[in-house]
């Protein structure tokens, strides 16, 4: 289906499931005129604010999608191909979650040799021991904040909405640890809600490479019959049902349809998904 001319189209860069989703409704449908008027593409990052809707600006509802903690910019062709934005927005989450792990691991084996016991690390004997040292506990601080580090804008934008969600939830059991001087354990559920939240977005990503990889088996041209009976190149997202399409040996076939004449063999790939032609 071919946009409208006067929609407006973002690409969220940390929309990777239907929570996102849930909380752009939520906060965009006042602004736009209701829900309706919100389109979501989960896969490609993209959100579609309909012409039908209220008159708002793109700089409006960029700013509003900015205090939910997460970030958009006005959607362009190329972003259909490559990863936009800057090093930091593609690569953070993963080098902070690999810091977070390694502050972590560094911490509990500098308490073991500290100490000499696994135990103490673990929490099960610090009375025996003694207070945490103070490397282990500013190691393990880093590994907390590098591990809450995108979590706090969302937990923060919960809190003020008064509406609890999961980063909330966890933020509330790191300082819930650390209030009872478990800071082993507040820096063990900060690196695996930051792993997990990694490979939510790793696996999201990767099905959208999937789905890129299976578009770029497809042409975006099509050769039709015109009214007068000539052949003519468009572009096939133009291309109305009904329309007679030619295809030459060789060519990939652009939409889906009937064969009218002629017979050959058909690479069947983008439709199995298959690695080579079948």
């Amino acid at each position: 289906m071919n946009e409208q001319t006067d929609d407006l189209i973002f690409k969220i860069q940390d929309m990777d499931c239907v929570e996102e989703v849930t909380i752009l409704k939520r906060e965009l449908s006042p602004l736009v005129g209701g829900e309706e008027h919100l389109f979501f593409d989960v896969l490609n990052r993209r959100m579609t604010v309909r012409s039908q809707a209220e008159n708002v600006s793109a700089e409006s509802i960029m700013q509003t999608i900015s205090q939910t903690g997460m970030s958009a910019e006005l959607w362009n062709e190329d972003a259909k191909q490559t990863e936009k934005g800057t090093f930091w927005s593609r690569q953070g989450r993963t080098i902070l979650t690999t810091l977070s792990g390694a502050f972590m691991g560094t911490a509990f084996l500098t308490h073991v040799f500290l100490t000499g016991s696994f135990g103490a690390a673990l929490g099960a004997e610090q009375t025996a021991h003694g207070a945490m040292p103070l490397p282990v506990r500013l190691q393990y601080l880093a590994a907390i904040i590098t591990g809450i580090w995108f979590v706090l804008p969302k937990a923060w934008f919960a809190l003020k909405r008064l509406r609890p969600d999961m980063n909330l939830l966890m933020f509330t059991a790191v300082i819930g640890a650390l209030c009872i001087d478990e800071w082993f354990e507040a820096a063990a559920v900060a690196f695996l809600f930051a792993f997990s939240q990694l490979l939510e977005a790793w696996s999201v990503g990767r099905a959208r490479r999937a789905v890129a990889a299976l578009m770029d088996l497809s042409t975006p041209i099509a050769r039709i019959r015109d009214a007068d009976g000539r052949e003519i190149t468009v572009d096939a997202e133009s291309v109305e049902v009904g329309t007679t399409f030619i295809i030459r040996p060789g060519e990939k076939i652009p939409l889906d349809g009937e064969v009218l004449k002629g017979n050959s063999e058909v690479n069947q790939a983008p439709i199995t998904g298959e690695s080579i032609p079948v």
